[in-house]
């Protein structure tokens, strides 16, 4: 726990800690509820709807389509704060920033999102600064589609899936059925060889949706190699070290290409305020079906940062804001939870240039389609795909980030 803060420089009912999806949707959906006094600390002016950079690095989307101004999707009524939290103490009810000012809120959400876990797998800048390693993660989408260009036939694309947690598993495969597309499209497949590392017993926590990528990767030739974590990067030489969490075997794996997604961890001053869980990589320590904090009943937290057992995305995060928002109302009137998240999360997969899986999953692990019963929610869709390239931006933009969904 940080000591107290002392000099408080603003006093807000609630402070919302992130401007990303889960701040700025939780912001709207309190005001739209009637609560007046909301602060939302963000150090950055461009807020970018992060699901989109997938469709850049795969050459179906450019930049401009998927970033606003900060200034220009927080909610009207809503005070911005641009600036980074940099502790918490909660006992005071107290935010500090890295400028120095101090805020006190009747209740926090944090929102901040994940950083790369630099302590687990160091060289990460150094890595993403070569010509041949880029992340759409790492906002280098740009960078991505330009290599997915340029590998020739007979080169090496290796893809990485970290550990938990990481935002949306599914998407983390998502530049390598992209890329695989324009290579069959270009005449470059089967001469492209593609290393995915999952560094995880399987790809996804759902059984039946995990099948079912996996055909779709040997359908490609593409090599798999799960419970595998990469443990070394050497951009110089092209090539990474990685370890099998079986037999403890290391071995280097050269590229051509490297589509590096890190680990992540939660930022480190969650830890630092005894705000994050011992064991969940830094995360906030919530009760998942409630996202209270589990010490601290004035702190909430969704999205990615928080601990609520199940795969983050930007789809489970309607569902979870509306609850966390409803939940925080009712506990100010001493009431019991409103209601209960059962873990409910998408992994949309775009198996090709215009086919989808939309991959909805609950906590268990059980398919939570939203499709018609007689639909198979483990079909490829074009429609799927239009939906998640086309139509969720404009949802997002105009109704999400308004609290009016």
């Amino acid at each position: 726990m940080t000591s107290p803060i002392g000099h408080v420089d603003a006093s807000f009912e609630v402070v919302v800690i992130g401007g990303g999806n889960a701040g700025i949707s939780a912001a709207a959906r309190l005001l739209k509820k009637g609560v007046t006094d909301v602060a939302v600390v963000e150090p950055q002016s461009v807020h970018t709807y992060r699901p989109l950079l997938s469709y850049v690095g795969g050459g179906q989307a450019d930049m401009r389509s998927a970033e606003r101004t900060q200034r220009s999707v927080t909610p009207k009524g809503c005070t911005w704060i641009r600036d980074s939290a940099v502790a918490v103490d909660a006992g005071e009810r107290t935010v500090r920033c890295a400028s120095g000012r101090a805020l006190r809120y009747r209740d926090l959400i944090l929102a901040p999102g994940l950083v790369p876990d630099t302590d687990e797998l160091p060289g990460v800048d150094a890595a993403m600064e070569n010509p041949a390693v880029t992340s759409n993660y790492l906002d280098a989408a740009e960078k991505t589609w330009e290599l997915v260009q340029r590998i020739p036939i007979g080169g090496h694309a290796v893809f990485t899936v970290p550990r938990p947690p990481v935002s949306c598993t599914g998407t983390t495969i998502k530049p390598l059925f992209l890329a695989a597309a324009y290579w069959q499209r270009t005449r470059r497949l089967p001469g492209v060889q593609m290393t995915l590392v999952v560094d995880r017993p399987t790809l996804l926590d759902a059984p039946d949706l995990d099948t079912k990528i996996r055909a779709e990767l040997r359908n490609l030739g593409v090599r798999v190699l799960c419970d595998t974590a990469v443990t070394g990067l050497f951009p110089e030489d092209r090539h990474i070290t990685v370890t099998s969490r079986r037999d403890g075997a290391v071995r280097p794996i050269s590229y051509d290409l490297l589509h590096l997604v890190p680990p992540f961890r939660g930022p480190r001053w969650l830890a630092s305020s005894g705000l994050a869980a011992d064991d969940a990589c830094g995360v906030a320590d919530v009760d998942p079906a409630t996202f209270r904090h589990r010490r601290h009943p004035e702190v909430w937290a969704v999205g990615d940062g928080a601990n609520v057992g199940t795969d983050p995305s930007g789809g489970a995060l309607r569902p979870q804001v509306s609850m966390m928002v409803d939940n925080l109302l009712a506990a100010r009137h001493g009431h019991p939870a409103a209601e209960a998240y059962d873990g409910y999360t998408v992994a949309p997969i775009a198996t090709d240039e215009r086919h989808l899986i939309t991959g909805e999953f609950t906590r268990d692990g059980a398919l939570a389609s939203s499709l018609p019963a007689f639909l198979d929610p483990l079909k490829p869709r074009r429609t799927a795909w239009a939906f998640d390239r086309y139509g969720l931006p404009q949802i997002y933009w105009n109704l999400l980030l308004r609290g009016r969904l």
